[in-house]
């Protein structure tokens, strides 16, 4: 299955980082400019993942990616923010599938 070029919008991802206070603690922080993907991004749903993650899927969207792109778990996703603020939401699994990658997203509550 491949996606649909018009169903595809752009996203910037940022990774995240460790840095070091002066005083030796480490803290994560996310990168300044992250990288752009394309994505279709959609309100999560479906049997298996109400079973899996029940009243966390309020917080959830699902992001369907080509299979070449390059995100991984802890990624920040802007998907409602600005790209210049921190992301809204961090990938939580990204599981490849033959042609394409289907990612769970959930929202950063801070």
């Amino acid at each position: 299955m491949r996606l649909r070029k018009r169903d595809l919008k752009e996203y910037v991802v940022k990774r995240r980082i460790s840095k070091k206070d002066s005083d030796g603690t480490t803290y994560e922080e996310w990168e300044e400019d992250g990288h752009v993907i394309e994505a279709n991004i959609q309100p999560a749903g479906g049997k298996l993942m109400v079973e899996m993650y029940g009243e966390r899927m309020a917080y959830m969207l699902t992001a369907f990616v080509e299979k070449e792109t390059d995100l991984k778990e802890t990624d920040g996703v802007c998907v409602y923010v600005s790209p210049d603020n921190d992301p809204d939401y961090k990938v939580i699994a990204a599981p490849p599938w033959s042609s394409h990658s289907v990612i769970n997203l959930e929202a950063i509550r801070k």
